[in-house]
């Protein structure tokens, strides 16, 4: 992989990151048990591919034409820290 094809990577994770968190804080009440569950088992794969199939259906049209369910799993379980992180920080907004 190549200096850019690693920033171009770096900048779409970003994106897509940024684009949960309205997401996530929008869809709060219906996310928050799976947060929970996520953030108590931030090593369980398992739980992390439940939230974000329950997430996916939620996401602007747009990135749903973009990265199928199959995709988003994967990308979420990548990079289930910064999601997780995400999450915190919504749960913390919310109950505060």
């Amino acid at each position: 992989m190549s200096k850019d094809n690693g920033a171009e990577g770096s900048d779409l994770t970003g994106k897509i990151l940024s684009a949960l968190g309205p997401v996530i804080a929008e869809h709060w009440p219906k996310i928050e048990p799976y947060a929970d569950k996520a953030l108590a088992a931030a090593q369980n794969d398992e739980t992390i591919e439940m939230l974000a199939r329950n997430v996916y259906p939620w996401l602007p049209m747009v990135v749903r034409l973009a990265i199928k369910e199959d995709k988003f799993v994967a990308f979420t379980l990548e990079h289930k820290g910064p999601l997780l992180a995400k999450l915190a920080e919504v749960k913390n907004k919310e109950t505060t």
